[in-house]
């Protein structure tokens, strides 16, 4: 291979244009994926068999659940964690938003950010040459050139306060030197600076505590671009929401664990039962064959019959036997667990059978205060409703208090005194500064609206909306709650009802075919083969349907869990919040000490009001 140059080889051309992709931080963590083959209906390797309770599976998906799967995505089209996986749920969704600093999207740490206070300084240094053309200005002879050198300092702290106000510090220095004599300068480089206090305070929009807490410090453009959604109590609900949606997230997981899980179970059954099948029919089958062998059967036309129901159920078994690994593959994955580790699942719980009857009234109750979309919405109607207040704060005009004070200073050295010349008290600028001989100050309102407001009443109008849609949700949401738990309850009753029935119809054709068999063995010449074929299909049918059916009364107690909210409280699982930091602690201790001694309030009620009552008349009179 050659390029339009001096000659190269093949070998160093081919690792230039390599393309090197990066590595993720856990590339050699999954190694073992790739040990085993996963398992097929033909495979030879005789796997150990993993005995798993539920419990056990559900402790062993939530310690590998960093990022929160569901059953339905598998193998979809639009499966998010390949087509979408910035929207997947994950275990780090609560402290993504709770380190979040974008608006609409800030934490409490970067909402408290506001109230930072600001240190700004700078130092700029000049030198300036002019030949000067009069002797009018500055005295010098036209001609000669005027040097100037200067120097300017400013440092400034500043810190907005919770009130929505403001206050700053500030204290800078100017130097100022040039070769004009003295006279007419009193002295040729000078030192002229202040130090100056600056407070102002939002009296109408903007104002106040409630507001700043909720919306944030106001802004310079009363429009702004953030709206009334950037304080520190809406980035709080702002993570609650995010640990009622993770919350939320960890309910789908666990039902469709225990939803994969009985599955598991019933892929187990449904391949026993079909193997039971196929032995039986596979001993007919030679039952049959040695009769014909012994010229005592009726002939190879029964015996063809026999083989084909052999092979129809051998082909039922193994359709069930790779039912399993399918169901073995999809709880792995939801599990996340690699495809194959040399063990094969089987679950080890047996369902339950005994009959499940809830309380009503308990369990709409329980659903209404466990559930997480209700308190999320809950938490997302305290938003709107904070932000209606603070969008009717804005509807008022800006008026602000401002105010400031300055001490001024001037000498011809900055520290010490001078030597010769005029010296006095402007020897030393710091001198001269902290004798407060020289002072400004100002003080004053400013006002300023937008006329006809219509930016904050369209604000205000669209929050208020917003409020009345999700008030109206949350009802939505309770009908809707109180319907799926009435689905449930139908459905344990039916489920439990269909389970004893298919049980009996188990018994029945259990016997049925006992006597089936019986009277075959007995006279084979009245009872044919096929009687006892037929006896051996009801009863794999009816313990199909059994199986099925205490699968889906299993299934409908999981449901019914999921439904009501309880089901991290039925698998012993709690999601709880990080510490708080030592000093928010402090805080909470401070103020409560305050609290306890504080002084009773007339107005303050801790019972209702006793409702008035009028004698009732005597309805005889």
């Amino acid at each position: 291979m050659h390029y339009a140059g001096k000659s190269r080889s093949a070998e160093y051309i081919q690792h230039a244009t390599e393309i090197s992709y990066p590595d993720g931080p856990d590339a050699g963590d999954h190694d073992q994926d790739f040990d085993f083959r996963p398992h097929t209906i033909r495979s030879l390797d005789e796997d150990e068999i993993w005995e798993l309770n539920l419990a056990t599976c559900i402790q062993i998906c939530l310690s590998h659940s960093n990022i929160i799967r569901n059953a339905g995505q598998f193998s979809s089209p639009n499966d998010p964690i390949l087509a979408n996986p910035e929207s997947v749920s994950s275990a780090f969704d609560p402290a993504i938003q709770s380190s979040g600093v974008l608006f609409g999207q800030r934490g409490v740490e970067a909402a408290l950010s506001d109230f930072d206070a600001q240190f700004t300084t700078s130092i700029l240094w000049g030198r300036n040459e002019q030949v000067q053309n009069n002797t009018l200005s500055l005295g010098l002879p036209a001609g000669d050139v005027l040097t100037q050198e200067t120097t300017a300092w400013n440092a400034t702290l500043q810190k907005q306060l919770a009130t929505g106000g403001s206050v700053s510090i500030g204290h800078s220095w100017n130097y100022n030197g040039s070769n004009i004599g003295t006279p007419p300068l009193l002295f040729p480089s000078v030192y002229e600076g202040n130090v100056q206090i600056q407070f102002r305070q939002p009296l109408l929009a903007g104002g106040g505590v409630e507001y700043t807490r909720i919306a944030g410090p106001v802004s310079d453009n009363i429009q702004g671009v953030s709206g009334v959604s950037q304080g520190v109590i809406i980035a709080r609900i702002n993570e609650d929401l995010a640990i009622a949606e993770f919350e939320r997230n960890v309910h789908q997981l666990l039902h469709d664990l225990e939803l994969l899980y009985w599955r598991l179970h019933l892929s187990y059954k449904n391949y026993a039962i079909h193997a039971d099948a196929r032995d039986n029919a596979l001993q007919s089958w030679r039952v049959v064959d040695s009769q014909v062998q012994a010229n005592g059967g009726p002939g190879g036309a029964l015996v063809a019959e026999l083989q084909e129901n052999y092979l129809i159920r051998n082909e039922q078994a193994e359709i069930a036997r790779d039912e399993i690994y399918a169901a073995e593959a999809h709880l792995r994955l939801l599990m996340g667990m690699p495809v194959n580790d040399g063990r094969v699942i089987r679950p080890s719980d047996e369902p339950i059978t005994a009959e499940f009857i809830p309380d009503w009234g308990t369990t709409l109750a329980n659903a209404y205060h466990l559930r997480p979309e209700i308190r999320r919405q809950k938490w997302n109607i305290r938003s709107l409703d904070l932000q209606r207040k603070a969008a009717a704060n804005m509807t008022l005009p800006r008026l602000d208090f401002v105010s400031g004070y300055q001490v001024n200073g001037f000498g011809d050295n900055l520290f010490h005194q001078g030597q010769g010349g005029v010296g006095g008290p402007y020897g030393s600028a710091y001198q001269n500064l902290t004798d407060g001989n020289q002072t400004g100050w100002n003080l004053g309102l400013q006002y300023s609206v937008p006329v006809g407001r219509r930016y904050a009443f369209s604000q205000l109008r669209s929050i208020e909306l917003r409020l009345m849609k999700a008030q109206a949700l949350l009802a939505e949401q309770e009908t809707e709650i109180s319907h799926e738990i009435a689905e449930t309850f139908r459905n344990l009753d039916r489920g439990y009802c269909s389970m004893q029935t298919a049980y009996n119809r188990v018994l029945i054709t259990h016997e049925r075919e006992k006597l089936t068999l019986a009277q075959y063995e007995n006279d084979p010449s009245v009872h044919s083969i096929e009687t006892v074929l037929r006896a051996h299909q009801a009863l794999t049918d009816a313990e199909l349907a059994y199986a099925s059916s205490l699968q889906q009364y299993n299934l409908s107690i999981a449901d019914f869990h999921y439904r009501s909210g309880c089901i991290l409280r039925e698998n012993n699982i709690q999601l709880q919040e990080g510490p708080w930091a030592v000093e928010a602690t402090a805080d909470a201790q401070q103020n409560f000490e305050k609290r306890r001694h504080a002084l009773p309030t007339q107005m303050r009620r801790t019972v209702p009001r006793p409702v008035a009552t009028t004698p009732l008349e005597n309805s005889n009179q």
